[in-house]
């Protein structure tokens, strides 16, 4: 198993192995670049290192434009080095089973394949970027250029955005410390933020049906099948007493799992991923959330509140029939 990191393109879903993502970050100014790098959109200054910036639109030949702030830059490892790659948005990470195929059984440009699934997926990156230039990407039927209507923003307003992000990225980094690191994801829930760590999630994917079962506590929102496996989808308004406000999807599931209870959980939508350290998060103030301080890590980037996963697998409540194996 390998775990895939999604993102889009002009309407075009891709995946890159998470093992190769450094992090995710907003999408920031680029300074011009004199080279004549394929994909080349320019460079970002990453706490004083020069980072390559390339267009996946531009790479994969499709319509380019301007930078949006709802734009998204992953970094990704280029052995000792990085590079980053401008995309439209990230989906969120899944296990993948894929396996790269061998050398010359491939129409793709080199380090590509196109999935069943009709999912571009970057298998090896340093041979895709290296690779010199081949025309139009084999995408599926009728996809490319089919992302949508893009959202309008005042160009006054973007470049100052843009550039103010630049400016903070430019930063020098503090001095390094030894401090453990995990890797975590985002979501949005109910108007709010959180976050879980990566190493309990399994996967995350848009449900399109969940089966009511009777006589199962109210937090429990059914059931679904995911890949022949029947899990449990818990929602934690309703079992932390999240008030609800505005309109929500819920249309999310981040199946979390320790290896003996597997579960998913509800959530309107996938917002960040990324590295950060596990020892410096903030405690979470008096009145931010109804959830008990048992099932809480802390605070990171101010409002996110960082759920313990482990904390939550463990509750007994949580095993409902096939939850636990």
């Amino acid at each position: 198993m390998t775990h895939l990191l999604f993102f889009t393109v002009a309407g075009v879903t891709c995946a890159l192995p998470l093992a190769e993502t450094r992090q995710v970050v907003s999408m920031v100014e680029l300074r011009p670049d004199a080279g004549t790098r394929r994909g080349g959109a320019g460079t970002m200054n990453l706490h004083g290192r020069t980072v390559p910036v390339y267009s996946l639109r531009r790479l994969l030949g499709l319509p380019d434009r301007s930078p949006l702030p709802t734009d998204v830059l992953i970094i990704a490892r280029m052995g000792p080095d990085c590079v980053a790659l401008w995309v439209d948005s990230v989906k969120g990470v899944q296990e993948s089973t894929v396996s790269p195929p061998p050398d010359g059984a491939t129409n793709s440009p080199p380090g590509v394949l196109l999935t069943e699934e009709e999912t571009v997926l970057i298998y090896d990156l340093p041979a895709f970027l290296a690779a010199e230039e081949t025309g139009q990407f084999p995408l599926p039927p009728g996809v490319a250029g089919t992302g949508g209507e893009e959202p309008s923003y005042d160009p006054g307003r973007t470049g100052d955005i843009l550039s103010g992000r630049a400016r903070a990225f430019a930063r020098p980094e503090e001095e390094p410390r030894e401090t453990p690191f995990s890797e975590i994801l985002t979501f949005r829930l109910a108007n709010r933020e959180y976050a879980i760590k990566t190493q309990y999630i399994r996967e995350v994917f848009i449900i399109r049906e969940i089966t009511p079962v009777p006589g199962v506590p109210d937090f429990i929102a059914g059931i679904c099948a995911v890949r022949g496996e029947i899990i449990s989808i818990v929602d934690l308004r309703t079992l932390f007493s999240i008030q609800k406000q505005g309109l929500t999807d819920l249309n999310r599931v981040i199946v979390l799992t320790d290896g003996t209870v597997t579960f998913g959980i509800l959530a309107d939508y996938i917002t960040d991923i990324g590295i950060g350290p596990t020892d410096q998060f903030s405690p979470v103030d008096p009145g931010m959330t109804p959830i008990e301080q048992r099932y809480l890590l802390g605070a990171a980037d101010g409002p996110v509140i960082v759920l313990d996963a482990a904390a939550i697998l463990a509750d007994p409540a949580m095993v409902v029939n096939e939850t636990r194996s």
